[in-house]
């Protein structure tokens, strides 16, 4: 508590700073995106995985490979950067999706992350309270492929753009002291979830998981998407970039999909090796 105390100046200065820039950023995402167009209406989607990517049966095969992993060590939550080049050809294939996210986000968005996130009923998480992700515009695509039990939702307050970004300061004084905000909010929306469901929203809403209420297993892929030239200005200093910033991702060499005429890969972030393809900052 007394080191978070002695942080707080410091870090209200560098949150202060990076929040004009990702305004003027977003500002100008306003003036050449579509959102009226994305299908995204106030900021959220909700779909199946089958249907959003275009590809049937696909959530049926994420179920019987080896993404579906419980934690270990007594942990509640699961994270994997290892993605099949199964899953990883049905994203990039899908039209329908990279038109939600260039329209929603402008022609310059990327896929800036790709991973597993499975998480168990009770789990502790500063997620739990009221927040946003701290980088304004980005979509976040949680493709829940299997559940046990009733899994945890996910509770979103929607809204039109633009919505240009603003340090909510409450919320994240009541994370920063580990007292995360969850009581009701006037609009607030949660989305529950079956096996196959996927929901796609804008983490500049404010949202929060709803871990306490639950009593099941969530078994989860996430996918980012951001403007590429706003992830590259707030590396290091938001959650921005492959790997979360801090490693690159690996694509499988086989996917037949042409990753360097893709729409959503950044170039500037695809390396080829000898025995493989990686994704991320040098």
């Amino acid at each position: 508590m007394l080191r978070s105390i002695a942080r707080f100046p410091k870090n209200f200065s560098r949150r202060y700073r990076l929040a004009r820039v990702i305004e003027d950023f977003d500002a100008r995402t306003d003036k050449i995106a579509k959102p009226e167009e994305s299908g995204m209406s106030r900021g959220i989607h909700k779909s199946t995985i089958d249907n959003l990517l275009e590809t049937p049966g696909l959530a049926k095969r994420m179920r019987g490979s080896d993404l579906r992993k419980l934690p270990n060590d007594g942990k509640r939550a699961y994270f994997s950067w290892e993605l099949p080049g199964f899953l990883w050809k049905a994203l990039l294939d899908s039209k329908g999706l990279q038109k939600m996210v260039s329209d929603y986000l402008g022609p310059n968005a990327r896929l800036d992350d790709l991973y597993v996130k499975t998480v168990l009923d009770g789990y502790d998480s500063t997620s739990e309270g009221w927040h946003d992700d701290n980088v304004g515009y980005r979509l976040k695509l949680f493709m829940v492929f299997d559940t046990d039990g009733q899994p945890s939702g996910t509770l979103v307050l929607p809204a039109e753009r633009p919505n240009l970004y603003r340090v909510s300061w409450s919320d994240e004084l009541a994370r920063m002291f580990k007292k995360p905000i969850k009581k009701y909010r006037a609009n607030q929306e949660l989305v529950t979830y079956e096996a196959g469901d996927c929901l796609t929203f804008d983490t500049n809403l404010a949202h929060r998981g709803d871990y306490s209420a639950a009593k099941g297993v969530r078994y989860c892929v996430i996918a980012e998407f951001i403007d590429r030239d706003k992830a590259d200005v707030l590396k290091g200093r938001a959650p921005c970039g492959p790997g979360q910033g801090r490693n690159k991702i690996v694509i499988p060499n086989d996917i037949g999909v042409d990753l360097r005429d893709h729409p959503l890969i950044d170039q500037n972030l695809l390396f080829q090796t000898e025995n493989r393809i990686e994704y991320g900052y040098k």
